[in-house]
């Protein structure tokens, strides 16, 4: 089979048509028809039903699907490296990084990596945890410094660090005041949360509702933490959940003294690749630099 009719079925899948496919593989659509027959004919299954609305995917084709973007991430990963050794370039590194990772472990590691490796080019994508696994999952990023996923031989991971995060309020909202709170005592206050999909939101919802407490009271919805959105909720009585460190106190925030109450808040930080995937030298000296980054002198300081 020829890799490009990899490239072919793939660009079908993702387009729902092939005339939208066509148009986003420079090919006439006759040419990607044919292609794709071709495929299914050598497969002996069908790949696509067609459809008045397009292409629609059959259990066989999810199947094959999955097997040929595996196939083709590795063959991307072996032209890669193939050209790191016949050129001898250090290339690109492509960072993945969650919106929580502290600025000072980012920047120490990669201004060391720029300063040891003149010829690095670096390319930073800040994510959600989500959007990091989908990117490593399409070869698009290299590697991620993020929440640690659950177990999955489909990525390896590495611990760099743990950190904890706490229910926030402004410094003078009246439940800083107690010294002992528990979920039923957060009843009814308004929130900045992440959207729906994200972990620490599910953990929260689900936390009220084994407690037989009604949902949080959604006021504000933003996809992560920033300081601006800290100042935004600053002199208000608007509580949210966040890493208790420089940004929040700097914004006026103080952690709540709160009983978990089967709350998880602990969380493993680390470095995530895709397992077996081609890792470029420079990409694995970034590696070792936030590795040796990331002590535990270092985040007290950074967290």
């Amino acid at each position: 089979m020829d890799v490009r009719d990899l490239e072919y079925v793939i660009a079908v899948e993702q387009c729902g048509t092939i005339g939208k496919a066509a148009d986003m593989l420079g090919l006439t659509q006759p040419s990607l028809t044919k292609a794709v027959r071709r495929v299914e004919t050598l497969l002996g299954v069908m790949l696509f039903e067609r459809t008045s609305t397009g292409m629609r995917v059959t259990q066989a084709g999810v199947q094959f699907l999955a097997r040929a973007k595996r196939l083709r991430r590795d063959y991307d990963d072996a032209l890669a490296e193939m050209r790191s050794i016949r050129t001898g370039e250090q290339g690109a590194v492509r960072l993945g990084y969650s919106p929580s990772l502290p600025d000072g472990l980012l920047v120490a590691s990669c201004r060391r990596l720029l300063r040891e490796r003149p010829a690095a080019r670096l390319r930073l994508r800040r994510r959600l945890a989500k959007e990091l696994l989908d990117s490593l999952r399409n070869g698009e990023i290299d590697v991620a410094v993020m929440p640690l996923p659950g177990i999955s031989a489909e990525f390896a991971t590495e611990d760099l660090y743990e950190d904890r995060l706490a229910v926030v309020a402004d410094a003078k909202h009246p439940l800083l005041s107690r010294p002992r709170l528990r979920l039923s005592d957060l009843q009814g206050e308004e929130w900045l949360l992440p959207e729906g999909h994200i972990t620490v939101r599910q953990s929260l919802e689900d936390a009220f509702e084994r407690h037989g407490l009604a949902p949080p009271v959604l006021r504000i919805e933003a996809d992560f933490s920033s300081e601006a959105l800290f100042q935004l909720i600053a002199g208000t009585n608007i509580l949210t959940i966040s890493r208790c460190g420089q940004i929040t106190r700097s914004a006026g925030l103080e952690p709540l003294k709160l009983v978990v109450d089967g709350l998880e808040l602990n969380r493993r930080i680390g470095l995530v690749t895709r397992t077996g995937g081609y890792l470029s030298p420079v990409c694995c000296r970034l590696i070792d630099l936030f590795r040796e980054e990331a002590t535990q002198g270092n985040m007290a300081k950074w967290l």
